[in-house]
Order: structure tokens, then C-alpha cells, then sequence
């Protein structure tokens, strides 16, 4: 069994996955809140208590949308993102459950080629507190990173920019890539083929295009550890 923290895009896409053979539990906030330490706890060892009890834990809860809500209130970022993060890896750790991270390529800083072994600078709370997260990860055994550029598919804004490229991906795509390396261990950067976003956009919806290099940073991943494996988009 595979859990899944969080009731966003990438965990609905997860549980779309779900089969016989590898089925995928949600656990939105209602069933249990990553920032309450006990309930973690009691949830998590009630699955630890069923035959079918979970090997892996898929940590996609964050507080992401509007992504600048982690600057007006980098308390509640810290609360979920980080506070949280340390919740749930805690009692995967406890219960030898392998934690899988989903992390962000807003951990990385500037525009050049980046691996998993470049340096990390954010330039928001989100990306601070994500990188925060993948501190907690990195001290549980066996724990694996996805730093991913993941893009919202419909796309929330009206204009894409056409002046900033990413290695954008579907949320879609990103499930399908964390079952396929779910046993792995590490950071890896997951992301599609490097655009703009307003053409990758564009390739889903009718979209208008808008010069934003001014806003947001372009960031290329380097995703030859994902493709080595075999499972690249």
C-alpha cells in the first residue's frame, strides 16, 4: 500500500494509479492534519495494523497555492511545510515506511544548468520552506527527494509567459514517475522537455502569451539522473 498526504492535483493523479496489486490510500487534511504530531501518529499506526500495511508514504501536502501565501504568513509555511514535513517523517521512520518528498525546482537558484548536486538558494518562503522539508527527508534512512517543476494543467492564470522557460511537467506525468521510482534513494529532478511556459501551456489550452522574465526566473533542470533510469517523459 502506498499512502498519500494531501488532497492536491499530484495525490488525485496518484490514487487515479491505484491497482490491485499496488493500491494508493489519500489522506486529505480531514483525515489527517501533517501539523497535528499525534494525529500522524494515530492514523499511521492504524494502517500499520492492516494486512496490507504501507511501504511507502508519498508526502505531496505543502501549502503551495497562491504561492505567495508563504510570504504573508511565513509562520503557517513554517507550521505545514516544514513542521509538518517532520510529523510524517518521523512515524515513517518509526515504522520503516519508506518517505518519498516531493520537493520543488524553487529550491534552486539563478538560471544555469542545474543537477541534484548544485547548489541550492531559493528566492521565496516557498522555495525556503521546501528546502526546509528536504532537510527533514534527508535525515530519514532511505528517504527519496523529487525536486519537481511542476505546472498546474488547466493553468490558473490567464497569460503564460513566453520569456521563461522551465522544465515544466504535468502532475500527471509526476505520478506516473514516482511509482516507477519509488524504490530509488536520493534527490532526483524530475521535469519535461525545457520551454517557455507559455508553450507548454499552450500544448493543453488556449492561452495568451505575456513577457514575465522581469517576475520569475527561468530555471533549466538537469534530468539525466532520471532519464539514466529510464522513466523520463
Amino acid at each position: 500500500m502506498i499512502l498519500v498526504s494531501g488532497s492536491g492535483k499530484l495525490a488525485k493523479e496518484l490514487t487515479n494509479l491505484c491497482s490491485l496489486s499496488l493500491p494508493v490510500t489519500m489522506l486529505p487534511r480531514r483525515a489527517m492534519d501533517i501539523t497535528n504530531e499525534y494525529m500522524v501518529s494515530d492514523v499511521i499506526k492504524k494502517f500499520m495494523m492492516t494486512p496490507d500495511y504501507p511501504k511507502y508514504f508519498v508526502h505531496t501536502a505543502a501549502l503551495t497555492k497562491p504561492m505567495d501565501v508563504n510570504d504573508r504568513n511565513p509562520i503557517m509555511s513554517l507550521d505545514t511545510n516544514i513542521v509538518g514535513t517532520a510529523n510524517v517523517a518521523k512515524i515513517c521512520s518509526k515504522y520503516g515506511i519508506k518517505f518519498i518528498y516531493i520537493s520543488t525546482d524553487f529550491v534552486y537558484g539563478g538560471s544555469e544548468l542545474v543537477d541534484e548536486e548544485s547548489k541550492v538558494k531559493p528566492s521565496n518562503n516557498y522555495g525556503w520552506s521546501k528546502l526546509g522539508g528536504e532537510c527533514v527527508a534527508k535525515l530519514v534512512k532511505d528517504s527519496l527527494i523529487l525536486r519537481c517543476s511542476l505546472c498546474d494543467i488547466p493553468f490558473r492564470h490567464k497569460l503564460a509567459f513566453d520569456d521563461v522557460y522551465r522544465n515544466s511537467i504535468t502532475h500527471k506525468d509526476v505520478a506516473d514517475i514516482i511509482l516507477k521510482v519509488k524504490d530509488e534513494v536520493g534527490i532526483i529532478n524530475v521535469g519535461g522537455e525545457y520551454q517557455s511556459v507559455y508553450n507548454f501551456v499552450s500544448k493543453h489550452q488556449s492561452i495568451e502569451k505575456a513577457s514575465g522574465s522581469h517576475i520569475a526566473p527561468s530555471l533549466r533542470l538537469d534530468t539525466k539522473k532520471l532519464k539514466g533510469l529510464r522513466v523520463g517523459v
